[in-house]
């Protein structure tokens, strides 16, 4: 199996991806619990707020991330 570097560009794709499908999953989970138990309100899934919001939450993290891990290992 091939070794991703953590200072490519396929590195910093793949904690994009990850970190998005994660805050799609967990936002989602979350959201749905505050309306069932804190708020008392019906749950409503709207495509900005449960998958773009994730996304573009997914891409700044993952890039920031990568930017630090890459000037960590320029050092």
């Amino acid at each position: 199996m091939k070794k991703i570097e953590s200072t490519s560009f396929q590195y910093l794709i793949l904690q994009i991806v990850a970190i998005s499908v994660a805050g799609m999953v967990l936002w989602l989970l979350l959201d749905l619990f505050w309306c069932a138990v804190v708020s008392h309100t019906q749950f409503v899934y709207s495509i900005p707020d449960h998958l773009v919001e994730p996304i573009v939450f997914g891409g700044i993290v993952g890039t920031a991330f990568w930017v630090l891990e890459k000037k960590k290992n320029s050092k």
